[in-house]
């Protein structure tokens, strides 16, 4: 009998390694190249199976990959694009949530040995033609999308681009087109923070939300909330608190809001609800009792009580996908997939103003 893919002979491949395991092809070739992603006990195991089923790495790409690890002459496995999807060029600079992707993705790209050429997706001067131009002329094949956060559409005159090229979406699912994406759990970050906050003896807390924001994530935060809110008495559950592009230009719905339902904590994305609690307008009406909880852990300055959504993490595994992706066979059929990353739970007690009635909250 012939023998069969993966029974020797050199016919191995890294997805059958990876099917016999049980893992991704990422973690076989890390394993495989002695990283340190994966552990001792693993990497022992993959190399013993490798050797059983005749696998034989491409020497191309071992070599630059031993050039990187043993901090040889600078060289890369290829080129991938990073694109800011953002409408405004300056996005990474504005919101710490981006540019934690793509630091992210900067750093997985140096350990996997990716160069990362960066591109404006809004540039006047870039048209679909140009784009594909310039990924062809670098060898490019694909890329990690990042800053699409006003919708989950990209733009359908770069649908050539989208169709030829390989993508992962950081940050946000995207409709059309469909790629495969890599987000922060927007759901279990905002009912861990609810329990966690409940259960260290707030009564009434809150949440303060841009509607739209969380229609791009599919209202996980406000089903996070909303699900953890059932702990407490049904009169103790305030609704959200959704008219924040509105109460930007007239905060008077927002102090009308908290004068109602006399929240003592509330959670925000933004730093425009602390600014909100500052004013005379409703300061003297919640000094000593509200509480600032901020879901998105944007610097270690240690203004306010966080959780850490773990967006780095977000670019690196972003990376990792995309090198699954490219590495995969031609002839190979896969549906995009989700991968979901879990919050922490940030330890120190964060907070702008110290507050009479502090609570101390859990780890």
């Amino acid at each position: 009998m012939a023998p069969t893919r993966g029974q020797g002979h050199g016919h191995a491949r890294l997805k059958d390694i990876a099917e016999r395991v049980g893992i991704s092809k990422a973690a076989v070739s890390f394993a495989l190249s002695g990283s340190t992603k994966v552990s001792e006990k693993t990497r022992r195991k993959i190399r013993a199976l490798a050797n059983k089923l005749g696998y034989k790495p491409n020497p191309i790409v071992s070599s630059v990959m031993s050039q990187i690890k043993n901090g040889g002459e600078k060289k890369f496995l290829e080129t991938i694009v990073l694109i800011n999807a953002n409408k405004s060029k300056d996005a990474p600079k504005k919101y710490p949530i981006f540019s934690k992707y793509i630091d992210g993705v900067r750093s997985e790209s140096a350990e996997i040995g990716y160069a990362v050429y960066e591109i404006w997706l809004h540039e006047k001067s870039l048209n679909a033609q140009r784009l594909e131009t310039i990924l062809d002329s670098r060898g490019i094949r694909g890329g990690i999308i990042v800053g699409h956060a006003d919708d989950t559409t990209l733009p359908p005159f770069f649908s050539n681009i989208w169709t030829k090229f390989k993508f992962v979406s950081a940050g946000i699912r995207t409709r059309n087109p469909v790629f495969d994406f890599i987000s922060a759990d927007k759901f279990l970050i905002a009912h861990f923070a609810t329990t966690n906050i409940i259960r260290s003896g707030y009564k009434r807390p809150a949440l303060v939300i841009d509607e739209h924001i969380d229609e791009v994530v599919e209202g996980r935060f406000i089903g996070g909330f909303l699900r953890a809110q059932l702990a407490l008495p049904e009169n103790a559950r305030i609704p959200p608190f959704l008219e924040v592009a509105k109460a930007r230009k007239n905060p008077k719905a927002f102090f009308d809001w908290v004068s109602k339902h006399k929240p003592d904590a509330i959670f925000s994305i933004s730093n425009t609800t602390s600014e909100w609690l500052e004013k005379p307008e409703i300061s003297g009406k919640i000094s000593g009792f509200t509480d600032i909880v901020q879901l998105e852990r944007r610097s270690e300055s240690g203004e306010w009580m966080a959780i850490d959504q773990n967006y780095e993490l977000v670019g690196r595994l972003a990376v990792r996908k995309l090198f699954e992706i490219l590495n995969a066979p031609q002839s190979s059929t896969r549906a995009p997939t989700a991968t979901i990353v879990q919050p922490n739970w940030n330890r120190k007690l964060l907070v702008s103003k110290p507050r009479a009635n502090r609570k101390k909250v859990n780890d």
